[in-house]
């Protein structure tokens, strides 16, 4: 299990110092540091990768280019640093309020306690108002960098910490979904339901998203309908070049129909009866949703007297005649969200059934 921590704290804290006495189990002589040391500390079958970045304050701006796909945070704090526990709760308050790090536990190391004059952790949590953070797992661990007490009580509470996150951080199975459809039947809108509903443009190429589901990670891409790319559901876009597939690795299919588009359908029909027969997607599961159904009670279509059942939908799209493929259809209301995450609960029970 591999994890990033970032170690930040103003500058003179004793960040490298604990790196380093972590890493060697020994103290080492030290100068300021200007960009970064980066080690790899192994604890409890546990690889931390730990990146020490510079504290001085004309470094600090840079904090932010580390913040990507952190786990954990450590910051380190000069308890006998009384003059400068304003600005040390300045700088942590300030990247608390970063969208990268929203994820991130937080530990403080109160650092120096050998000092006659430093502060008890206690007196740290109150100067950098750790009991308002209120939606974050947090803990201050009092230590000494150079005889090492207090270090690894610290990356106790970090492993354990983090090894209850495993379903986020690395115990999830990672899936490919590609969901596909006719133009204007609500993929993009129905992709991004799952976290706000969106207006959205025609999608020209393609859409990725990264969807949490129960116990996996859904990676949908979202493709592109008009009839003018239409060849292009083959093709995905690797930087600037189209050379590669969309279909392969694909482990989820998901086709979107607009419930209400009588016109539509055979074409729809014809469209998806073609990437059936793809030899890329023949162990891919079908999700279909049925798009557009509105009412208290998906099936109820008061609002929508056009829009066809289920039933309708799966005999239109002749999805009896699948005989060596799982599917399902599922009614569903993009803008609302209704019936998205029951079909996303098909497909996690489908995919995987031991979870």
């Amino acid at each position: 299990k591999e994890l990033r921590i970032l170690m930040v704290g103003l500058d003179a804290a004793g960040k490298t110092t604990i790196l380093y006495k972590l890493k060697l189990g020994e103290v080492v002589t030290t100068i300021p540091t200007i960009g970064f040391n980066v080690e790899t500390v192994e604890y409890k079958n546990i690889s931390f990768t730990v990146w020490d970045v510079g504290g001085q304050d004309k470094i600090r701006p840079l904090w932010r280019h580390y913040y990507q796909n952190t786990h954990g945070l450590i910051f380190v704090v000069d308890s006998n640093d009384r003059d400068r526990i304003g600005d040390a709760k300045d700088e942590l308050q300030r990247m608390m309020n970063e969208e990268e790090l929203r994820d991130a536990v937080l530990l403080v190391f109160a650092n120096k306690q050998d000092l006659p004059n430093a502060m008890k952790a206690s007196e740290v949590t109150d100067q950098l108002g750790l009991q308002s953070m209120r939606h974050r797992q947090w803990f201050i661990q009092s230590c000494c960098a150079t005889t090492g007490d207090g270090l690894y009580e610290g990356l106790d509470w970090l492993s354990r910490t983090l090894c209850s996150k495993k379903d986020r951080f690395f115990g999830k199975k990672k899936l490919r979904i590609l969901m596909v459809g006719l133009n204007d039947t609500g993929k993009t809108t129905i992709l991004h339901k799952l976290g706000e509903v969106v207006t959205t443009t025609p999608t020209i190429g393609f859409d990725v998203e990264t969807v949490e589901g129960d116990n996996m990670t859904f990676t949908s891409w979202v493709v592109g309908r008009r009839d003018s790319i239409r060849p292009l559901w083959r093709l995905t876009i690797d930087s600037s070049l189209v050379n590669r597939y969309y279909y392969p690795n694909t482990r989820g299919l998901i086709f979107v129909v607009d419930s209400t588009d009588n016109d539509g359908i055979s074409r729809a029909k014809d469209e998806l009866q073609r990437m059936m027969y793809e030899e890329e997607l023949e162990d891919a599961v079908l999700l279909v949703l049925a798009n557009k159904q509105v009412g208290s009670v998906l099936v109820s279509l008061q609002d929508l007297p056009n829009a066809m059942k289920t039933s309708e939908v799966a005999d239109h799209l002749d999805l009896q005649s699948v005989r060596d493929r799982r599917w399902f259809v599922q009614s569903c209301c993009a803008t609302t969200g209704d019936g998205v995450r029951e079909g996303l609960d098909w497909l996690n029970r489908t995919l995987c059934p031991g979870n």
